[in-house]
């Protein structure tokens, strides 16, 4: 709101009907929400400013070992004679150039557009759930509750497959020892985020009752590089948005103590781009 006297401010406005006296009035109550909008474009930027710090720490550490021993060799190859110490140094220098290409074009994400067909997405899941299996040594429980009228449905079936395949194994390894993942699937209409409105799109969902996604990692899940698994390269969930983004859909998580679950949306538009 912009006052007679050009001072700008932030209102949270409520309205309420009133009866009074056999007559209606309309009670307006206004809330001055500056300080709250502040602190929520603070609390953004802080966010921010720890992710991208994240991301500095984990590409300096994945490049740091490559160029070390880029040094090395290079540094050995300068002063050895004998060739095939130095075929073996030169050897060094390409593995570790090529592992510093292979971690950027990951930071880049799928360089290839999907290659999209017709199929049918339950198939697309039962692969998932054979492939999971093979990895699972432990008692976790795999449940199944599809929606068997849902029609094919143009999409790039092994990179959607990727995505759930990715999402299912980070659920197994929370789980550990014992629990249950579950692969639903839906049909959702109208769904809107922000700008975009996909009429009619696909649900699939993927709920585990493990002990939830750390509160500090919530708010740059789908963040490059962000991670707490030990050895983990934090990309897997950025790849994934990635490549739902390029079937023009969305995904999202929400998760507490007992209880995570991934929404990925996928729309059924004959363009796979959805409307505004």
């Amino acid at each position: 709101m912009v006052f007679v006297d050009n001072r700008a401010a932030t209102l949270n406005l409520h309205a309420r009907r009133i009866n009074h006296q056999q007559q209606t009035f309309i009670l307006l109550e206004c809330r001055r929400i500056d300080d709250e909008v502040r602190f929520d474009q603070a609390s953004n930027q802080m966010h921010q400013y720890q992710a991208a710090r994240t991301l500095i720490r984990g590409l300096a550490h994945e490049i740091k070992n490559p160029l070390g021993g880029i040094r090395g060799a290079a540094q050995l190859l300068q002063y050895e004679t004998c060739q095939q110490e130095r075929d073996q140094c030169a050897q060094l220098i390409i593995e570790q150039a090529d592992r510093l290409t292979e971690l950027v074009d990951r930071l880049l994400g799928p360089n290839q557009l999907p290659k999209k067909a017709p199929c049918n997405i339950h198939q697309t899941l039962e692969s998932v759930i054979k492939l999971s299996m093979l990895d699972n040594a432990s008692q976790i429980t795999l449940l199944k509750d599809y929606d068997p009228s849902i029609p094919d449905i143009v999409i790039d079936q092994a990179k959607i497959q990727q995505v759930v395949l990715n999402i299912v194994r980070n659920a197994q390894q929370a789980l550990e020892s014992s629990g249950t993942i579950t692969l639903t699937t839906r049909i959702k209409h109208r769904m809107r985020r922000g700008e975009r409105l996909m009429k009619k799109a696909l649900l699939v969902k993927i709920t585990d009752d493990g002990p939830g996604i750390a509160e500090e990692l919530k708010d740059t899940l789908f963040y490059p590089m962000i991670t707490n698994k030990e050895g983990g390269s934090g990309l897997g969930l950025s790849i994934a948005q990635t490549i739902v983004e390029q079937h023009g859909g969305m995904i999202d998580c929400d998760s507490w103590p007992g209880h995570t679950e991934f929404n990925i949306y996928l729309p059924f538009d004959d363009d796979g781009t959805g409307s505004k």
